[in-house]
């Protein structure tokens, strides 16, 4: 969470706090004290209730969790308090008046700016396009380490150039397609390592073409004992940290 774009986190915190504005709006609105208006909302029905204290607040978490379902969800939310303050019932709660207040369109507004500049182009692809979260790409080794790579069948000696939770690069001497599943094993630190990766690139270095890995993961242990790995070597001097 605490790596997002500061703009999405400055954008949740309005969210995470819209229920307190309203509270202060309302008790300077109508001229009553801050606590009799919290003792109001709990004398509303479950579904208001919901609405007043927890709408805003869940839809803040959908923004910091930046994935599909999430940005779906959230626009919906958005839309749904635009339809609720249209078909305001006059004299009701929490307004009280015959129209929603001024600040209450203003809360409204700012929700409504937050939902325009996340439907833009550039904003919406880091829900939809995983690669474009960075924060979600974990600290990379440089490490050069030999390694064992099975190819359909075939062993092929290679080197482990860096290694992060999510994938590695190597050297491999025999040329491999993009797309090739391949089973690597390798040493570490005395922990002995075998997964099963995609090669998803092909990188020029220094002249020689190095493969960029994503892990495939069989089972949630193997996925912990790499992360527990990569914990491990985050505490030793003889890996160098790049990312």
């Amino acid at each position: 969470m605490l790596r997002r774009p500061l703009l999405l986190k400055l954008f949740a915190l309005f969210l995470f706090i819209d229920p307190i504005l309203r509270v202060l709006f309302i008790s300077m609105e109508r001229e009553f004290p801050v606590l009799t208006v919290i003792q109001k909302t709990f004398e509303l029905g479950a579904f208001d209730f919901f609405n007043f204290w927890f709408l805003f607040p869940i839809s803040g978490f959908l923004v910091l969790s930046v994935k599909m379902y999430s940005y779906l969800f959230f626009i919906g939310i958005q839309f749904y308090s635009l339809y609720f303050h249209l078909n305001y019932e006059p004299y009701s709660w929490p307004y009280l008046s015959v129209a929603p207040s001024v600040t209450a369109y203003l809360l409204l507004a700012i929700n409504l700016f937050i939902v325009i500049y996340l439907m833009l182009p550039r904003s919406r692809e880091i829900f939809f396009d995983k690669n474009l979260r960075w924060w979600e790409r974990g600290s990379r080794y440089t490490i050069n380490e030999p390694c064992f790579i099975k190819l359909d069948g075939t062993d092929i000696h290679g080197k482990v150039i860096d290694l992060s939770h999510g994938g590695a690069l190597l050297d491999i001497q025999q040329e491999v397609s993009e797309g090739n599943l391949i089973n690597l094993d390798f040493e570490i630190t005395n922990s002995k390592i075998n997964l099963d990766a995609l090669i998803v690139r092909k990188v020029i270095k220094d002249g020689k073409v190095l493969y960029g890995t994503q892990f495939t993961f069989s089972n949630f242990f193997t996925k912990l004992k790499l992360r527990l790995l990569m914990i491990s070597i985050a505490k030793l001097s003889d890996y160098e940290k790049y990312r």
